[in-house]
């Protein structure tokens, strides 16, 4: 003990600078980083919105041969700098994303990866197709982006093509929300 009594005001200058930091770190994660000229130095490509999906999988349901039929669904991202959520809806089910990380090749070409766990609808989970992991792989097409295109892999053994287009700056929180929003607009 050195004899000095400490009270707040010894405190005051390092927590506004704290406050400052935090405010200024918390404005760059969610805002900042999306907007010209800071955009461009960050090399992070802004995936926001609803995107229109193409699914084709090798997946074939029970007693068939054949795999099932394209599936087009959608997918809402929303993303901040730090962190991403990606919500695929299909009429069948919902995936959802459990980890992401975004791989910028030195040429500028850029993928993102990502495990997810999908929620079929109570209906089918009985012997069609019940809750399932998997990964993926997208490459993001385009400065700005307007497609991405890639594949996946489940733990079922199954795997397909998937494709993202045509997005749009509004959340949906459902199918057919998003399937109703987007035929109207």
């Amino acid at each position: 003990m050195l004899g000095i009594e400490l009270t707040w005001e010894h405190a005051q200058p390092y927590s506004l600078t704290l406050a400052a930091i935090t405010s200024c770190l918390w404005l760059f994660d969610k805002y900042i980083w999306k907007i010209w000229p800071v955009h461009k130095f960050v090399k992070r490509p802004d995936l926001n919105g609803t995107w229109r999906v193409s699914l084709q999988s090798s997946y074939k349901a029970p007693g068939s041969e054949e795999p099932v039929a394209a599936v087009d669904g959608f997918a809402v991202i929303r993303q901040t700098f730090s962190s991403m959520s990606i919500r695929l809806m299909t009429e069948q089910a919902e995936s959802f994303l459990v980890a992401s990380s975004f791989d910028i090749q030195t040429d500028g070409t850029t993928f993102v990866y990502g495990a997810y766990q999908s929620d079929p609808s109570i209906h089918l989970r009985s012997g069609i197709s019940e809750i399932h992991y998997g990964s993926f792989r997208y490459k993001v097409i385009g400065r700005p982006p307007t497609q991405l295109i890639g594949h996946y892999w489940t733990d079922r053994n199954t795997n397909g093509s998937i494709a993202l287009a045509d997005r749009r700056n509004v959340y949906f929180d459902g199918y057919k929300e998003a399937d109703d929003n987007w035929n109207a607009g």
